[in-house]
């Protein structure tokens, strides 16, 4: 197994996601809010475009093995991938609240928080 990444900064970005979709309280509070002075913002569309397009470590996790991700990372990146794929399939370009009220988003918490999690056991 590869100890480390080609592109350690892309894995930090893939880690930022992940923190972002793995926290209820951020996406409340900072999601889609722009602030005067503030060189900060954070939404939905900014972290699928990391995953997804960006960093291309979903929807095939094991395709960004070992640019991005370590061969570990890869199940819990699929479970996510799992659990948002279909969302955004079915939601789309609805406004964030649309995906934070859906019923499944809890399932999309929980998957994000333990990639996040394999992750940070696997520092590169």
């Amino acid at each position: 197994m590869t100890s480390e990444v080609t592109f350690p900064e892309m894995r930090n970005e893939v880690i930022a996601a992940l923190r972002s979709f793995s926290d209820p309280v951020h996406q409340a509070t900072r999601w889609g809010r722009w602030e005067e002075g503030v060189n900060y913002y954070d939404d939905l569309t900014l972290n699928v475009n990391t995953l997804y397009d960006d960093c291309q470590v979903l929807p095939s996790p094991e395709s960004a093995v070992p640019d991005v991700l370590l061969e570990a990372d890869v199940p819990a990146l699929r479970a996510l991938d799992n659990a948002l794929g279909p969302m955004i399939r079915d939601l789309g370009n609805r406004p964030d609240t649309d995906y934070l009220a859906d019923p499944r988003w809890p399932t999309v918490v929980a998957a994000a928080q333990a990639a996040l999690d394999a992750m940070d056991a696997q520092p590169c």
